[in-house]
Parts: structure tokens; sequence; C-alpha cells
């Protein structure tokens, strides 16, 4: 199996169970692979510090960790295209190992055109870009569709409560949305329009939306079935303390929705080692 979304550092805890931060190594993160059975892990940067996400390494620390073993951890970089000389930073991260942009969360919007650039070397690297979608960081869906017609080259892998919460028609303010699923969810609209642009399972913001509704969910992996990966966000923590990745919340979730065995492998390994090109 191929974990799509994992991270090192320290993680800020969202449980009312365990208060503070947790620390997880790179020796850490080969334990929960090895305990649950991934083969291979995306270790995500960030582009610096975030205050509501704890300390998670940034590039230069995820190249050096991925390089301990290049086998099995395949390492993501990411800049803030609000910086000085940001891109020419990011060629220097393909120069040196990097294998895909992200976990790009910044506070723009996902139009803006600093972020356009970024998108753009993507395509020209023909690497994924993984982005995250909230109300504060690269808002919104609305925008995103807009500029994709631009973007056909370049692969978008696609996460956080702001994509996942338009799974449903009704979309509405909450950030996690509860209750069956109603047609005319946004970003189906989008998978079925745009085959570069896939969605990343991983955090509560995947496992909520693919949970609220079983019968949909089933349908909407079978349709989906090319454009969907799983991953977990680790080391991050599920609301009651435990551990996202070694919790198995997701992969236990895909294995309770009856899916067959072909739609299965997909979502767990296949359609990732298309996009990161291993197969």
């Amino acid at each position: 199996m191929i974990d799509m979304h994992t991270h090192i550092g320290k993680v800020l805890s969202w449980s009312p169970y365990l208060i503070g931060k947790v620390y997880s190594d790179l020796n850490d993160l080969l334990k929960y692979m090895d305990s649950v059975g991934i083969d291979v892990a995306v270790l995500l940067a960030v582009p610096g510090y975030i205050k509501t996400d704890g300390e998670i390494f940034l590039s230069d620390k995820v190249l050096k960790a991925a390089s301990k073993y290049p086998d099995r951890l395949i390492p993501f970089c990411v800049v803030d295209p609000r910086t000085q000389s940001s891109i020419r930073k990011m060629r220097k991260y393909f120069r040196r190992g990097c294998r895909g942009i992200g976990e790009y969360k910044v506070k723009l919007y996902i139009d803006d055109k600093r972020a356009l650039k970024l998108y753009e070397l993507a395509a020209e690297k023909e690497v994924p870009i993984l982005i995250h979608m909230d109300n504060i960081f690269n808002p919104d869906i609305y925008r995103f569709e807009k500029i994709l017609d631009n973007y056909k080259e370049t692969i978008f892998i696609m996460h956080g409560p702001g994509w996942w919460k338009h799974i449903s028609g009704d979309a509405g303010k909450d950030v996690y949305p509860k209750g069956n699923i109603k047609p005319g969810g946004k970003m189906l609209k989008i998978l079925r329009k745009y085959r570069n642009v896939y969605a990343d399972i991983s955090a509560f913001s995947g496992l909520n939306a693919l949970s609220r509704d079983k019968n949909f969910s089933r349908k909407f992996l079978e349709n989906f079935q090319n454009q969907i990966l799983y991953g977990t966000d680790f080391p991050c923590l599920a609301s009651d303390g435990s551990q996202f990745g070694p919790n198995k919340k997701h992969l236990n979730l895909l294995k309770n929705l009856g899916l067959s065995k072909t739609v299965f492998e997909k979502i767990v390994f296949k359609n990732a080692e298309k996009i990161l090109k291993l197969a």
C-alpha cells in the first residue's frame, strides 16, 4: 500500500483527551508503516511553521529524512509563493530529489497569481501538487474550478475540509458537515470533468466525508475509482486521541464499504503508483 499523505515533526492535538503536541520522528513513521503494511509513503513538507498545526518538517528536513530510505519514502517539497525567489528555491529542491509539491498550505486564494506559478511548475516537472483547502488556506473550490481549464497538464491532489465538504450538494457553512449526502456536490462535478484532479482521503476531512453516508460513499468510490488516493495525515490525531495511520480508521473504512478488489487496490496503491511513476 501507499500512504499519499504523511508528515514528520510536532503536531498539535485537536483531541480533548490529549492536550499539547505530539512528536513523531522518522523511526516513528517507519514503525507506523510496518505495523499497518504500508510499503511506500509520501513524506510531505509544509511551506512554513503553521501555528494551528504545530512544527511539521519543512522541505530541507523532509529531503534529508527521505534520503535515508529512498525505497520507502517519497519526498514532496513546497515553498510559500509570497516569499522572494520562491520558484527558484523550488527548482533547487527538485535538483536535490524532490518528487512532488506539497503540502501547499498558505493564506492565499487558490487562484492567486503567485500560486499559479507553482501549478505551472508542477506541470513542467510532471509531478503532482498536493493542496490543502479550507476557509483560510487556499480557498475556495469555486475559484479552483474556474482555473482548471488553464491547467489540464497539472496533477492536482486535493485535501482538506474546504474540498471534502463539497462531496454534498448542501455543503453549507459547517467545516465538517454531517448527515446524508445530497446530490449536486461541487467536487463530484470537478472530478467528473477534470481527470487530472485527485481526491486525498486523509485526515478527518476525508474520513468524515466518506463516513456520512456509506451507500453513497461506496458508489462515489466506484465511480471515481481512478482519482481517489489513500492517505492518513500521520502523525495527526483523531478526536478520540488516537493517531491517524496507526488507528487504521481510513483503511478500515475502505475495507468495510464492500469495495471490489479492483477498486480497493486502485485506491490504496495503483492510482498513486501511476501519478508517482512507480509502476
